[in-house]
């Protein structure tokens, strides 16, 4: 019996041990089996890495085109020099002469106070000054530059890093100073900038020289560059080229006001045309993008070609920016396995062209009339500015809009700014807190709408049942009869004293008569019968407060109301029907709503991109009357003596605010009460305490142009950041563009003498 049972417990036991190891055994096989089915094929290839050769094919970045297809932006080979910091500043020199110096004297150096160190290190130093100099010598005649410009940048770029520099030193010491305050161990000093002044990066490491050069620079630089490898540093730099960047425009000055006047052609070079709508590259890859377009897609494993790499471009701005994966295209694949020789190769796919609506001559002509040394954008004796002093510049901005479209043709922000200048001075780009270059002021910049709205206001209201045009109103000087303080007509508190509309005329004012004077006190009727939500209607179907999709970064939608209140107060309405109060919006904002009123109410939402999408129409159902009415007191306005877009007086003489000839012009003017312009607040006490730079009322200008005799084509809107009176400071430039619209073939009468030239390019 003992046997038996100790038989069995041995058979158990057996039993066991055969069920673990069969377990086992179907696990390893399981296992086995996942890896050969499941994950067989990733597993191979993985396995096979260091059998196969990889390389990357690079693709070219699609094109930007403009509406008559002239290449805006396009990828071209050419390379950058870089020199370290220490050649830049001549620092390497004395550093050279030093190690000269210590290797030519050994054991003796040490033995060497401070003083004699320094003066034998003087005595090599002429050496190395001579081979500093035959480097900047061969730099200058390899790449053509002058020398003096190359001193030029390098003394900017010293500039530049200093400030940099000092402004890391200064944190530092605050930080450090702040940590000593802590501690309050008065045994230890007070820390200083020289405990901190530490180099930072900036100035121990290389900086681009020199911008695009070419092939046959390239390769006789290099030769240069292999005598000093760690100073001088060819670099492949064919990104982005801009072949509108500059351009040369001749202006007929004797189309400009008279004190401007010359009967002449001046040249003027634009820079940085169109830089606020094609926007720039950067040369750095950040963190979202390489988790926006990943090497591997993480859900389907799937590569993605168009992936970032270490050293690619990628839009950083502007048209570039918003439509980076449409140009950026795809890199080619090339798969050579190494035991083989078996090829598998993808070709690289080049990104699509992208064709804005703009017109790049039409935009470099009107760049060039705002161009300060031509005086429109200047502050004149005949502006009536009573804020900024004579000579000041002013920044301005114009739209131009094709009425049958809805296509920007032109949008000009003015002072712009060049890649270079944003790249070896960006301060004077994005640290100038007056004239703001980087801010493109047609589509991201809200100002208050002023009496330009007027016209559009007398439509709405006869629409919507607010004004009969048969009833005239009488102008009564201001507009609450005890309150001759507040809500007044401009005519009563300008130079004419107390007179009124009605007391200059001898009756009451029809609506086209009225818009010719812009008589305030006929509109601030309309606004009252039209109410606060009935106003709020009007401007948002007009597009304020709904952004703009013209796939272009940062576009303002305007602002309609005050922060945190949907509800437009009467007198609030009231003043919104004059263009004041809370409301603002952008002068493409304007160039849309008077291309609306055109369309007779028909309104296209404004485009900048080609093809993109289709366009968005809504009909306003605006009164075909009320449109007429409008349109005749915008005609009146510039063709009767007493319009406010007629004449420009000087002292006792007038001139015409337009004079192109083969034309007809309807337009509005305005001048837009604005709070001040800032600067910094240097105590971080909040905007109120900030240093008012400049304060002023805005001037506006929009018209309506066509051919003589023609319904209107084109919208153009002008704005003048605290120009004064909106008719004699953005009219003439008004006047411009309508010249320029002509000069471009878009209008009859243009003059066969001017010349364009475009940096090297040639005229298209």
């Amino acid at each position: 019996m003992p046997g038996l049972r100790l038989e069995s417990m041995f058979h158990r036991r057996l039993l066991v041990l055969v069920a673990l190891t069969l377990g086992g055994m179907f696990l390893l096989s399981g296992q086995l089996a996942r890896l050969t089915l499941a994950s067989g094929a990733e597993l191979l290839a993985e396995a096979e890495k260091p059998l196969v050769s990889r390389r990357w094919v690079e693709t070219q970045r699609g094109r930007i085109l403009d509406r008559t297809g002239r290449v805006l932006a396009v990828d071209r080979p050419s390379f950058d020099v870089e020199a370290h910091y220490s050649v830049i500043s001549g620092s390497w020199a004395y550093t050279e002469a030093a190690r000269d110096a210590r290797r030519e004297h050994g054991e003796d150096w040490a033995k060497l106070s401070d003083f004699a160190r320094d003066a034998l290190v003087r005595t090599y130093l002429p050496t190395r000054v001579n081979e500093l100099e035959a480097i900047w010598d061969g730099l200058s005649m390899l790449s053509g530059v002058p020398r003096d410009e190359l001193e030029e940048r390098r003394t900017a770029i010293v500039a530049r890093t200093q400030r940099l520099a000092s402004s890391v030193w200064e944190k530092r010491r605050l930080a450090r100073h702040k940590e000593w305050a802590a501690s309050r161990d008065r045994s230890v000093e007070q820390p200083t900038l020289a405990d901190v002044a530490r180099p930072i990066r900036e100035q121990v490491a290389p900086h681009v020289v020199l911008r695009g050069v070419s092939d046959g620079a390239a390769f006789e630089m290099r030769k240069l560059a292999s005598s000093y490898p760690t100073l001088l540093r060819i670099i492949d730099g064919g990104r982005r080229s801009y072949p509108f960047e500059s351009v040369d425009i001749a202006v007929d000055l004797s189309t400009y006001p008279r004190p401007l006047e010359l009967e002449s052609f001046e040249t003027v070079r634009v820079e940085g045309v169109a830089t606020h709508a094609l926007g720039w590259m950067r040369e750095r890859v950040f963190a979202e993008d390489l988790a926006r377009r990943p090497k591997t897609d993480p859900r389907t494993g799937r590569l993605d070609l168009g992936h970032y790499q270490t050293g690619d471009a990628v839009g950083n701005a502007g048209v570039e920016m918003a439509f980076e994966d449409v140009l950026r295209g795809e890199r080619g694949l090339r798969r050579v396995r190494l035991d083989t020789g078996e090829l598998e190769e993808t070709l690289p796919a080049a990104g699509a062209d992208v064709t804005l609506t703009l017109d790049v001559m039409l935009q470099s002509r009107i760049a060039a009339a705002m161009d300060p040394a031509l005086g429109l954008t200047e502050v004149q004796p005949w502006h009536g500015n009573r804020t900024v002093a004579l000579g000041e510049r002013l920044a301005a901005s114009a739209v131009v809009l094709d009425v049958s479209s809805g296509e920007i043709m032109a949008m000009v922000s003015a002072p712009s700014f060049s890649r270079e200048q944003m790249q070896t001075d960006g301060e004077s780009v994005f640290a100038d807190p007056l004239l703001s270059p980087w801010v493109n002021r047609g589509v991201a910049r809200p100002y208050p709408a002023a009496s330009i709205v007027k016209p559009l206001v007398l439509v709405e209201a006869v629409t919507r049942g607010a004004h009969d045009l048969s009833h005239a109103i009488e102008c009564t000087g201001h507009f609450f009869p005890n309150s001759p303080g507040k809500f007044r007509c401009w005519i009563y508190r300008a130079r004419y004293g107390m007179s009124t509309h009605t007391s200059v005329t001898g009756h009451a004012l029809d609506a086209a008569e009225a818009l010719a004077r812009s008589c305030n006190i006929y509109f601030y009727t309309l606004g009252q019968r039209l109410g606060g939500a009935r106003m709020r209607a009007f401007y948002e179907s007009l597009g304020v407060e709904r952004p703009y999709d013209l796939g272009l970064p940062g576009a303002s939608a305007g602002f309609l109301g005050y922060r945190g209140r949907e509800v437009i107060e009467p007198n609030e309405a009231i003043m919104m029907a004059i263009g004041q109060g809370p409301i603002s919006w952008t002068p493409l904002h304007a160039a849309d709503a008077y291309a609306t009123l055109a369309r007779r109410g028909l309104r296209i939402e404004p485009s900048l991109v080609r093809g993109r999408k289709r366009p968005d129409y809504a009909n306003l159902g605006w009164d075909a009357g009320a449109v007429s009415a409008a349109l005749e007191g915008l005609r009146q306005g510039v063709a009767e003596e007493f319009g406010t877009a007629h004449h420009i007086a000087y002292d006792t003489q007038r001139e015409p605010i337009f004079n192109a000839t083969g034309v007809t012009v309807m337009a509005k003017t305005g001048t837009g009460q604005a709070t001040s312009t800032r600067g910094p607040d240097p105590d971080g006490d909040g905007p109120e305490s900030a240093p008012v730079l400049r304060n002023g009322d805005h001037a506006w200008t929009v018209a309506l142009v066509g051919p003589e005799g023609g319904a209107p084509a084109y919208a153009v809107a002008v704005v003048v950041e605290h120009g004064g009176p909106g008719g004699r400071v953005a009219g003439p430039i008004a006047n411009q563009v309508i010249h320029a619209l002509q000069e471009e073939g878009y209008l009859p009468g243009g003059s066969a003498e001017t010349s364009t030239q475009a940096e090297g390019v040639e005229p298209q």
